[in-house]
């Protein structure tokens, strides 16, 4: 396990273990102390996130499930809001927004969330070959890592990609059908 491996599998532990010291302190006196060290370890998560998002596929499986809870909270935000008032189209248009913010949560919890089950409840795509090809796409504002075995491109993390694209040797993998990450490789003999 690498050491971003551990600080990605350290998040939901920390989420959760900082919850509960929310929860038990905000009724004393240490409730500022509490906040402080909690708000200071969140950006400090934050930032790593920001900056080794692709260096493990802990950090890739938590950031989609973030993700997905992110998408939920969104649309239980919308929970606590009350019916528009005013003309009908007030009305209308207060309900139309309504509809927009529940679409688009649900829109992110599903797309994630369906990455997530195919990656982990369902059968991984096993390929078995040489490493043709390896590249870093720019298409986005953060590259993504890039391989080509055996005429099929997968996802890998950096460390991987850099290994895979100095070497290119023979490998087998075993790749999520719904994100297309490597999850596990072995190294074969040339």
């Amino acid at each position: 396990m690498t050491a971003a491996d551990f600080i990605a599998a350290c998040f939901w532990p920390f989420v959760v273990l900082a919850t509960l010291a929310l929860l038990r302190a905000r009724k004393i006196a240490a409730f500022p102390f509490v906040l402080k060290i909690v708000t200071a370890f969140g950006v400090a998560y934050f930032v790593l996130v920001l900056f080794f998002d692709k260096s493990s596929v802990i950090a890739v499986n938590d950031m989609h499930a973030f993700l997905v809870l992110f998408g939920l909270a969104v649309v239980g935000s919308q929970l606590r809001v009350p019916a528009p008032r005013g003309s009908w189209r007030d009305k209308a248009k207060g309900f139309g927004a309504m509809i927009a913010i529940v679409l688009f949560g649900s829109l992110i919890a599903w797309f994630f969330g369906r990455m997530l089950v195919l990656d982990h409840m369902t059968s991984r795509l096993v390929i078995e070959g040489r490493v043709d090809r390896a590249w870093r796409s720019t298409g986005r504002s953060r590259a993504e890592y890039l391989v080509r075995i055996a005429g099929q491109s997968v996802k890998v993390t950096e460390p991987i990609y850099e290994r895979l694209e100095k070497f290119r040797p023979m490998v087998r993998v075993e790749v999520g059908r719904g994100s297309n990450y490597v999850y596990e490789i072995e190294y074969l003999a040339n």
